[in-house]
């Protein structure tokens, strides 16, 4: 046996197959799955105007909430600021958005340009045939439903995370 075989941790039993077959049923590992599916959907709707889905969301939001600070940013897309900061990077320097300091040095805003309004003006009509065709394909009620659990399970979420769970 080799080394990685042979550690035992102290009180936990080596799983059973019919155990981790149950992995199958792990949320993180559908929802996940089901993201990268949708993800794929809407990138292949926005390719032709070179846009991704998560740069349509970004714009969305940068417009609708004005000058927005990349922490409020990140609250909003549920990302960390790390994570975020890759993603508008390309961004910037394809001239969508910028990105200019704030009062302190903590503090950055993002700002959707002219040429970011003209993207997402030419993207929303594509990323509205993504929509429906998810809406289509689940059916109205399973859709809703579906938006329904997951803004709720994104709220309990955070719950638990602002109190320490």
């Amino acid at each position: 046996m080799d080394k990685v075989t042979e550690y035992k941790v102290p009180g936990r039993e080596k799983p059973e197959p019919d155990s981790i077959l149950q992995c199958r049923e792990c949320t993180c590992f559908n929802l996940r799955k089901a993201a990268r599916v949708v993800t794929q959907i809407f990138d292949n709707t926005m390719r032709p105007i070179n846009l991704r889905a998560t740069q349509f969301t970004l714009l969305a939001l940068a417009s609708v909430h004005g000058p927005i600070t990349v922490t409020r940013l990140a609250e909003e897309m549920v990302a960390d600021r790390t994570t975020l900061s890759r993603n508008l990077n390309p961004m910037e320097k394809s001239g969508l958005i910028r990105i200019e300091p704030g009062d302190d040095r903590r503090t950055r805003f993002v700002i959707i340009t002219e040429s970011g309004r003209r993207k997402l003006e030419e993207a929303y009509p594509l990323w509205k045939k993504a929509q429906q065709g998810i809406k289509d394909a689940m059916g109205t009620d399973k859709w809703s439903a579906l938006i329904e659990n997951s803004s709720e399970l994104v709220s309990l979420t955070r719950l638990d995370l602002a109190a320490g769970v």
